[in-house]
């Protein structure tokens, strides 16, 4: 549900904050609940952030999801930071760590549904392009996530919403007051395909 993660993406910097704590608004929580009927998984949370959730399990930073088993219906809005800040011109993203990683769960049956939230940005990174292959709901709205301390902050550019599941007609409609929906009519282009074993490499960063 929640950005956890080392240091945030130079987006997040901009803000001012390097709190990476960004709790999604209820509007959209509740809106996966009515797509799905439950979120059984919360893979990138807190505490604090559940309270919204209201997810049956959660994991933290500090169990790191990576490393724990996936199932259900799963709610995932993953981390923004770079997996190595500190190192200068450092591109691998936890966004695309966590994508590639629900992904895989998914087309392997561990999964039933999942409702991801990404930046409006992803969309043009390779690793985003297998999701072209399911429904994509691009929300225009800056979303005012809100902080630890009570406050909101954006990004300053709209957001994703991608369906992983069976009830694509109903992702469709409940989703479709947030923004356009879309989904890929072309064939993909070689070398996109998802790579389902990346993120092993990472998870002993992510403890």
């Amino acid at each position: 549900m929640v950005a956890l993660f080392e240091e945030l993406h130079q987006q997040v910097s901009n803000t001012g904050s390097k709190s990476n704590e960004w709790y999604t608004p209820s509007v959209y929580i509740e809106a996966a609940r009515e797509v799905m009927s439950s979120i059984d998984l919360d893979p990138a949370s807190c505490e604090l952030a559940n309270k919204t959730v209201r997810a049956k399990k959660f994991y933290t930073k500090e169990n790191n999801g990576l490393a724990q088993p996936w199932y259900g219906c799963v709610w995932l809005n993953p981390p923004y930071g770079f997996i190595h800040p500190e190192m200068k011109r450092s591109t691998k993203s936890w966004q695309k760590v966590f994508v590639e990683h629900a992904l895989s769960e998914y087309q392997k049956g561990h999964i039933d549904q999942a409702i991801l939230l990404l930046l409006g940005s992803t969309v043009f990174r390779t690793y985003f392009q297998p999701l072209w292959q399911y429904p994509v709901c691009l929300n225009p709205i800056q979303t005012k996530f809100a902080r630890e301390d009570g406050s909101t902050s954006q990004f300053g550019f709209g957001s994703i919403f991608v369906y992983l599941g069976p009830h694509e007609d109903k992702f469709i409609d409940v989703f479709l007051q947030f923004g356009t929906i879309a989904k890929r009519v072309s064939q993909p282009k070689k070398g996109t395909e998802v790579q389902p074993d990346l993120w092993l490499g990472y998870t002993d960063n992510s403890k």
